[in-house]
């Protein structure tokens, strides 16, 4: 089920805006969460919200975007344990390649914006549309596209600080642990799953010293044991 993304590295493109300080890390509040992304008067109503977002919306703020992630496991189709793509993985390798031709972009770019009707915060595809994007020079759209991004990636970072069990990131989709190590410039070693809702992401030697990043994923396990017991 699990693979492991290709290091990103010096190519990763550089955030256009961060949502994200210290001063606002809270773990997902489920209940709450719910309350909001299901009242029509609420500024997070789940409808209004995701077509926002599918829009690309650059006006979207952090709170925005905690409630669109970490409302989609709240949501009767969300899919438990969803794989990314293996055709996105290749699609990435080809991207990240310093000879990627401009002019094979758009198709691309149609390949990952696919895999997102399916799965809207498939962080794989939502890496690959903004890098596609700087490589054709098209400013415009990389910057709405890195804002979505980085606006996921903000949310998951607002969840903890991932240096201990307790305060581990939030993840909804177990794959999305490897692409949060891909935007921190760090290279897995080893998974260590320590216990039914946390894995120990071990990374290889780095220049921050970091031994491993703490992901929780009990919205995936609690999902699961609903739809499948």
């Amino acid at each position: 089920m699990r693979k492991l993304s290709i290091l990103v590295g010096l190519a990763l493109i550089a955030s256009t805006l961060s949502l994200h300080s210290q001063d606002n890390v809270e773990a997902p509040n489920y209940e709450l969460i719910r309350s909001q992304i299901t009242d029509s008067t609420s500024p997070n109503y789940y409808p209004r919200l995701m077509e926002r977002f599918m829009q690309c919306d650059t006006t979207l703020e952090l709170e925005n975007y905690r409630a669109l992630y970490y409302g989609f496991p709240l949501r009767e189709d969300f899919i438990p344990y969803q794989e990314e793509s293996d055709a996105l993985l290749n699609i990435r390798r080809r991207v990240l390649q310093a000879n990627c031709p401009p002019d094979s972009c758009a198709e691309i770019i149609e390949v990952a914006k696919k895999a997102l009707a399916n799965n809207p915060f498939d962080l794989t595809a939502l890496t690959i549309i903004p890098l596609c994007y700087e490589i054709m020079a098209d400013d415009e759209h990389f910057r709405q596209w890195d804002i979505k991004r980085q606006g996921i990636i903000d949310a998951i970072f607002s969840s903890g600080d991932g240096e201990s069990p307790e305060t581990a990131y939030h993840v909804i989709n177990v794959e999305h642990e490897y692409e949060l190590l891909n935007s921190r410039h760090l290279e897995l070693s080893q998974v260590k799953v320590e216990n039914m809702q946390t894995d120990f992401m071990q990374v290889r030697e780095n220049a921050d010293s970091i031994a491993g990043i703490y992901f929780n994923f009990s919205a995936c396990s609690q999902i699961y044991k609903e739809k499948y017991k």
